[in-house]
């Protein structure tokens, strides 16, 4: 994760840097998970006060399928 983890330096944007983010993002697009791409900051997510946790869950768990499709090994923190 890119994005700073003490709430007074972040906003409402969380970046992940991983493994081909970029082809990961238009693919997330493509499964109509609204992402955003950035250079050196990877996949960008920005959950909104509707967004449930079962939404952010899912796109995570999207993100680390189309990891997995792609050969690249996934493990969490």
């Amino acid at each position: 994760v890119n994005t700073p983890r003490a709430p007074e330096r972040r906003g409402g944007t969380v970046s992940i840097d991983m493994p081909r983010s970029r082809e990961v993002c238009a693919e997330l697009l493509a499964r109509a998970v609204l992402v955003d791409w950035r250079p050196q900051a990877g996949v960008r997510m920005s959950a909104h006060f509707d967004t449930t946790d079962e939404e952010v869950d899912t796109a995570i768990r999207a993100a680390e399928e189309i990891l997995e499709a792609k050969g690249v090994a996934v493990g969490g923190n």
